[in-house]
């Protein structure tokens, strides 16, 4: 499995010197692979010039390959005046700019919902993610489905609803078990099972409800079962990425170094 983590994950800071501090503490623990969500203060696609060029000299000098964007595609329900521009101008930047990269994966989420939907809307959620899909497939993306609460893809059968009605070959699944604890409150073997046939890419993170909050902790504090996520994983032979979300509340620099050391230990 290749270790992986996610631009904001590392270190709270979002300054100009962020990303030397970001890959430096990556690298120093064998982790090369990086998904960008932040480029310094803003969300990709639409970033600071000088935070970009900061990002691509930086990942160059320290040898890290980017090697997904999640611009966040789809966090809006589908009453909102957003979602047309998701689909079309930030879709299209998000492409543009991966391509500069030589990213090929782009992470989607599965729409949010809204008070007016109803249960037939799931076929417009359906539609606009195999569009999207479509449309990647033609420039040789791949696009991957994320489950988080409030969305169309919250729990394991509703992710699984998403991935079975898109039904395309670009199409497959972030595997996020922080995520659909905190939509399900359920051990993460009944939904692996469910989805692993989908599973290209895994979100690790850790946390537990603290006065009905969902609350992130460091790895093998909380009860999202890091250890037997693993476990499954390897069993099964998954040869994917691991995608450490290290970062708890409040976010502190230590939050990375004390998750990937439990990762390795159960590795």
């Amino acid at each position: 499995m290749i270790l992986s983590t996610v631009t904001d994950e590392v270190t709270p800071d979002r300054s100009p010197t962020a990303f030397p501090r970001i890959f430096e503490a990556t690298t120093a623990e064998g982790i090369n692979d990086v998904e960008i969500r932040m480029v310094e203060a803003k969300r990709f696609p639409v970033v600071d010039p000088d935070a970009w060029d900061r990002l691509k000299s930086s990942a160059r000098d320290f040898g890290v390959t980017l090697s997904a964007v999640s611009p966040g595609l789809f966090k809006a329900p589908l009453s909102s005046d957003l979602l047309s521009l998701h689909a079309n101008g930030v879709l299209d930047m998000s492409l543009d700019l991966a391509e500069r990269l030589d990213i090929r994966t782009l992470i989607v989420f599965g729409v949010m919902r809204g008070k007016d939907d109803t249960a037939a809307d799931v076929q417009q959620v359906i539609d606009l993610l195999g569009q999207t899909s479509d449309r990647a497939e033609r420039r040789g993306f791949a696009v991957q489905l994320e489950n988080i609460p409030g969305s169309w893809a919250d729990t394991g059968e509703n992710c699984l609803a998403l991935l079975k009605g898109v039904g395309r070959d670009n199409f497959g699944y972030v595997w996020d078990t922080g995520n659909l604890y905190e939509a399900e409150e359920k051990h993460f073997r009944e939904s692996y099972e469910l989805l692993k046939p989908y599973i290209r890419n895994v979100h690790l993170k850790d946390g537990q409800f603290v006065d009905g909050v969902m609350t992130w902790q460091h790895f093998g504090t909380g009860v999202t079962d890091i250890a037997g996520q693993v476990s499954a994983l390897k069993a099964d032979g998954y040869a994917g990425k691991l995608t450490m979300e290290a970062k708890c509340e409040p976010h502190m620099d230590e939050d990375f170094i004390n998750s990937v050391r439990y990762l390795k230990s159960v590795l």
